[in-house]
C-alpha cells in the first residue's frame, strides 16, 4: 500500500515534466546577423539594402529563439525604436562586442521592432505569429512531417523565395542529408537560371559546398555527405542572381550576395525522448500498483 502513492508522485512528477519540455523540443532558433560596415553611418550600403540586420524582419512562432551575431563591429540589439520612449523594455542586449551574440526568446505574439542604440539606423522587427513560425534564417514559415522537414525564407527585398526540403527530416548520425531546393518569385513563380552558393555545415564541420550552384528550372537537389551525428545543422544559401551561367555574371538579374540561412535541428530534442520513456514507465508502474487506469 505504501508504493502507491510513491507510484503517483512518480507518475505526476513525469507528466509535469513532459509539460515543460516537450513545447521546448519543437522550438527553433533563428539567426539574424549584422552587416560589413553597418557601424559606418546613416549611408551605409546595409541602410539602403534594408539588412544591416540581416535579414531584417523574420517571422517566428510563440517559443522561438532569435539569436544575434555581430561579426564585424559591436551593436546592441534594443526593443523598440529610437524615436520612441519604449525602447529596451522587451529586450536589451546591452553592447555586444565585435565577435559576440546575443539570444531572446520569444514567447508572446505580436510584431517586436528594433535598433542598435549605437548605431540607430541599424533597425529590424521580430514577427512572432501563434499560426506559424520558422526553422531558422529568415524564413516566413515551416512545417515537419514524415520522412520530409519543409522550411522557407524570403530574400532581404521580398523579390525571391526559397524552399528548402530535407530528407530525411531529422539529421541522422550515418546518412547524408538530402536537400530539394526551389526558387520562386514573389508570385509564386519558379525562377529559372537562379545561380547560388550553398554551404551545409553541422557542428563547424563543412558536410556541402557548392560555389556554384544553379538551376535551369527552379528546382535543384543537392546531398552532403553522410552526417557524423544526429546535431542540427546549418544550411546557407546565397543568391547570386539570375542568368545563365555561360553569361557575365555583371548582367545576372535579381538579388546578389543575399545569405539565407536555415537551421535545421531534430524533431525532438535529446532529452524528451528520455522524458517520454521516463512518463510511459512512470504510468505503467502507477496502474500496475493501484490496478487502476489513471485518468489523463
Amino acid at each position: 500500500m505504501k508504493s502507491k502513492p510513491t507510484g503517483a508522485l512518480f507518475g505526476v512528477l513525469a507528466l509535469v515534466a513532459i509539460t515543460a519540455i516537450a513545447p521546448s523540443a519543437f522550438a527553433a532558433t533563428v539567426e539574424v546577423t549584422t552587416a560589413k560596415g553597418a557601424d559606418g553611418g546613416s549611408t551605409a550600403d546595409c541602410v539602403a539594402a534594408n539588412n544591416c540586420f540581416d535579414p531584417s524582419t523574420v517571422t517566428v512562432a510563440p517559443g522561438d529563439t532569435v539569436h544575434w551575431t555581430f561579426p564585424y563591429a559591436g551593436h546592441t540589439v534594443t526593443s523598440g525604436q529610437a524615436t520612441d520612449n519604449q525602447t529596451g523594455t522587451v529586450f536589451d542586449s546591452g553592447l555586444v562586442k565585435k565577435g559576440g551574440d546575443f539570444s531572446f526568446t520569444f514567447a508572446d505574439a505580436g510584431t517586436y521592432n528594433y535598433f542598435c542604440m549605437v548605431h540607430p539606423w541599424m533597425t529590424g522587427q521580430v514577427i512572432v505569429s501563434a499560426s506559424g513560425g520558422t526553422k531558422g534564417g529568415n524564413e516566413s514559415g515551416g512545417m515537419t512531417g514524415g520522412a520530409m522537414t519543409t522550411v522557407e525564407a524570403m530574400s532581404s527585398d521580398a523579390s525571391t523565395k526559397v524552399t528548402v526540403d530535407t530528407t530525411p527530416a531529422d539529421p541522422t548520425s550515418g546518412k547524408p542529408l538530402t536537400i530539394a531546393l526551389t526558387f520562386t518569385d514573389a508570385n509564386g513563380n519558379k525562377i529559372h537560371h537562379q545561380n547560388y552558393v550553398l554551404t551545409v555545415t553541422q557542428g563547424g564541420t563543412t558536410v556541402l559546398d557548392n560555389a556554384t550552384g544553379h538551376t535551369h528550372t527552379g528546382d535543384d537537389v543537392q546531398t552532403t555527405s553522410a552526417l557524423t551525428s544526429s546535431d542540427p545543422v546549418d544550411i546557407q544559401i546565397t543568391l547570386n542572381g539570375v542568368g545563365l551561367p555561360t553569361s557575365d555574371p555583371s548582367t545576372w538579374t535579381g538579388p546578389k550576395g543575399d545569405m539565407i540561412n536555415f537551421h535545421v535541428v531534430p524533431e525532438f530534442g535529446s532529452i524528451a525522448p528520455i522524458v517520454l520513456a521516463i512518463a510511459v514507465i512512470s504510468i505503467v508502474v502507477f496502474t500496475a500498483k493501484t490496478r487502476v487506469i489513471p485518468k489523463l
